[in-house]
C-alpha cells in the first residue's frame, strides 16, 4: 500500500502554476487536504524554482509559492537523503543513462519509502516501471 506520493519538478510546476491535468488534480487536493503525504527532495525544489523562473514567472513570486507548498502540513521535504539512497541512485545513474541525477534519487527515495511518482518525465516513468515503482506518467505537449 501506498503511504503517500513523491512529486517530481513537472508536477510541481504544473501544480504551482496551476496548470494540473485533470487526472491530477484530486491527487494534489488530498495533499493539501491532509489525506495523503506528499514527498519532495530539495533537489526537486532547486530545479521547480528554476522551471519556474524559466516560464517568466517573477523571482520573488516562485519563491513565495514554493514556500507556501512547503508549508503544507501533508507536505514532507527530505533534506537529507539516506546513505543507501545515494548508492541506489548511483546505481539506477548507471543503469539508465538518459536520468539525471536528481531523478535518480527520486526513484531511490520513492523506493525506499514506497511511494508513487508522479512525474511528467518520460524516461523517469520507464525506469519506474522498469524497477517495480509505482508511477504515474504525464506527457506534456508542447504546441
Amino acid at each position: 500500500m501506498k503511504i503517500g506520493y513523491f512529486l517530481d519538478t513537472g508536477f510541481l510546476t504544473l501544480a504551482l502554476t496551476e496548470s494540473l491535468p485533470g487526472r491530477w488534480i484530486k491527487p494534489w487536493e488530498d495533499i493539501k487536504k491532509h489525506r495523503i503525504k506528499g514527498y519532495v527532495i530539495e533537489p526537486v525544489i532547486a530545479e521547480t524554482f528554476y522551471q519556474l523562473t524559466k516560464k517568466g514567472i517573477v523571482k520573488q513570486k516562485a519563491i513565495e509559492d514554493i514556500f507556501k507548498m512547503k508549508s503544507i502540513k501533508s507536505m514532507n521535504i527530505i533534506s537529507n537523503l539516506e546513505d543507501d539512497d545515494s548508492f541506489l541512485a548511483g546505481t539506477y545513474h548507471n543503469r539508465f543513462e538518459k536520468l539525471s541525477s536528481v531523478d535518480c534519487y527520486v526513484l531511490a527515495t520513492a523506493r525506499r519509502l514506497k511511494l508513487k511518482i508522479y512525474t511528467t518525465d518520460e524516461p523517469m516513468a520507464r525506469a519506474a516501471r522498469d524497477i517495480g515503482i509505482s508511477c504515474e506518467y504525464y506527457e506534456i505537449l508542447f504546441k
